[in-house]
């Protein structure tokens, strides 16, 4: 859904959750998505007829909550509002932001996986769609309704007819390590933006909410694993303004570093800390680092790469870490182990992943050519977005060592 009344939807639909449930508290959950979705369907139609409230969020947070309410009337639950939770209660609660209390409160559910606490927030804290959420966390779609209906009935019957206080909410560092998960989610949908009707390949507002709510959990509980996390987002939107040129899509070794973003690029180095105990995101920083600070890449630095990225996997089991290893180990001459490794994580992987089949491709170039082409066609066709199939057609087809095209390279 497209940003009505001229406000930044994912941010908005975060916050009016966590108002709602502050307000209304965990047995209104249904009800409370329905009224977020109903209020923004509202405001479509206003934004047709050419009116525009003074106060977008505030109207946005007063039709939901007025929607709420009627839906509890309907069920004759018994229900009252405080006489001062007037129309204004929403601006003020607007400048705390209470999306960072929310997710350390999903956090603190009991009965509920991680895994089903980051879907939930994944939707109701930043407004994303099944499909978005089973696109970058590769679980497919029934599971996901599946997680987050179980997460909704724990955190009723966990505190059910219990005041919600999401103001006293404090987050440790374990729930500080789910927080970042979460972020971390929502930044690779931003920046890996699959959208078929457009030509953007990246969702600057998805990316830039998820980094400044990011920044906001980091100043509040100075967290250094939080703080890698920023360089990690700062370094890769350093890139975003090269990724594109003339209407085509640039892959990171191609890209013209004059049009990186110096800001962006200098606050990743002064973000990027070497903790004590070393985590994924320090170490996805640091390789990130040193692509952009080494012109040209030789044979050592890619030695280097492949170093950090056997670290990397004694501590995240993740399918993508280890395709990214792969394709480092093309770069030092170890294709033919790259694909035997390449074997055991095909299973571990949808059918017809995108990523794998053109890391697969690239490693095949020198192997087995007609396999590395028939690949490269099969993927090109599966793709729905016209700039990457004009990618993978120009690329893939002239001169393959040319393609990068994995979540680090492009």
């Amino acid at each position: 859904m497209s940003s009505n009344l001229g406000i930044r939807y994912r941010a908005c639909y975060g916050k009016l959750f966590s108002g709602l449930l502050n307000q209304f508290g965990t047995d209104y959950v249904s009800e409370i998505e329905d009224a977020i979705q109903n209020s923004f369907l509202k405001s479509l139609k206003l934004t047709t007829q050419g009116k525009v409230p003074d106060n977008p969020e505030n109207w946005l947070f007063i039709v939901a909550r007025n929607d709420v309410l009627n839906q509890i009337k309907k069920q004759k639950a018994p229900y009252t509002i405080a006489t001062e939770e007037n129309e204004d209660s929403f601006s003020a609660g607007s400048e705390t932001d209470l999306r960072i209390q929310t997710i350390g409160f999903i956090i603190t559910l009991k009965n509920s996986s991680n895994q089903a606490k980051i879907l939930f927030a994944l939707k109701n804290i930043f407004g994303l769609s099944i499909a978005e959420i089973s696109d970058t966390t590769l679980i497919n779609q029934e599971a996901i309704y599946k997680h987050i209906n179980r997460t909704k009935r724990s955190m009723q019957q966990e505190v059910k007819n219990m005041e919600v206080d999401l103001h006293s909410i404090r987050i440790n560092p374990h729930g500080a390590a789910i927080a970042e998960e979460i972020f971390y989610a929502v930044f690779n949908i931003g920046f890996d933006s699959f959208h078929e009707k457009t030509g953007r390949i990246v969702n600057d507002d998805l990316c830039l909410e998820a980094f400044a709510l990011t920044k906001f959990f980091f100043d509040q509980y100075q967290y250094n694993s939080t703080r890698n996390l920023l360089a990690l987002f700062c370094f890769h939107l350093a890139r975003v303004p090269a990724k594109i040129e003339n209407g085509k899509l640039i892959s990171f070794f191609h890209q013209n570093r004059e049009k990186w973003n110096k800001e962006f690029l200098h606050l990743g180095f002064h973000y990027l800390i070497k903790p004590k105990e070393i985590n994924t995101y320090y170490l996805e920083a640091v390789i990130i680092s040193k692509y952009m600070s080494v012109h040209p890449f030789k044979k050592a630095d890619w030695m280097d790469i492949v170093k950090l990225y056997k670290w990397m996997q004694q501590i995240s089991k993740s399918p993508i870490i280890t395709l990214n290893y792969c394709f480092c180990l093309s770069k030092i001459g170890q294709s033919e182990d790259a694909l035997t490794l390449l074997l055991n994580l095909e299973k571990e992987l949808p059918q017809d992943h995108i990523y794998f089949s053109l890391v697969k491709a690239t490693l095949l170039k020198e192997i087995s050519p007609k396999e590395s082409n028939g690949l490269f066609l099969s993927v090109m066709h599966k793709m729905k977005q016209k700039i990457r199939k004009e990618y993978v057609l120009e690329n893939a087809l002239q001169d393959l060592s040319a393609v990068h095209f994995t979540p680090i390279f492009t």
